[in-house]
């Protein structure tokens, strides 16, 4: 089942299939119907290339396979609004699922939350935490679905989902494009 939902792309772990990755962990509960995932991985890369490529926005739809449409709809002085649609099988129907994020940034962490869309509710919080040489990323989110949609929704779906997010963030990351930043303190 590949329900997909922002940036989950927005979250799990390289499970070792990158050399820009070392360790990860994971953890899923739910309670009365909100679904809550936390992510804790370690990547051997600069926090700012990390951050520049999380947030390319525009350029996301080349290293996600499950990301069909993500694009920068407006610029504010403390956030921007990202639309994004998704493409998942179910059975082997195309499921397609469509959201508006209000993405606020507080030095290298990110904070999106569902305006309009196909959740009930979805917010994440990403933390990008520097490290000597290389950076330690935590992503907590929590989401609640339609009841049809949560038929769906299982652990282990959950945990396909953040492996596949992950091998095309380590895809995203190996690219090189994100290599050349300059480090904020």
């Amino acid at each position: 089942m590949k329900l997909a939902y922002p940036i989950l792309l927005i979250t799990c772990v390289f499970f070792l299939t990158s050399p820009n990755a070392h360790t990860a962990t994971y953890s899923f509960s739910t309670e009365n119907g909100t679904h809550k995932i936390g992510l804790k991985t370690k990547i051997n890369k600069k926090p700012c290339s990390v951050f520049n490529a999380l947030t390319d926005y525009d350029n996301l739809t080349m290293f996600y396979s499950n990301l069909e449409h993500s694009k920068i709809l407006n610029k504010y002085q403390d956030s921007i609004i990202v639309e994004q649609h998704f493409v998942g099988k179910i059975m082997n129907m195309s499921i397609k699922q469509r959201v508006i994020l209000k993405v606020k940034y507080a030095g290298y962490k990110i904070i999106m939350e569902q305006i309009e869309g196909d959740f009930v509710h979805y917010r994440s919080i990403w933390s990008i935490i520097p490290q000597k040489n290389n950076t330690n990323m935590t992503i907590d989110t929590e989401f609640k679905v339609s009841f049809l949609k949560n038929l769906f929704v299982s652990k282990a779906s959950l945990e396909r989902k953040h492996k596949t997010f992950l091998e095309n963030m380590a895809q995203q990351m190996d690219s090189g494009l994100y290599d050349d930043c300059i480090q904020k303190d």
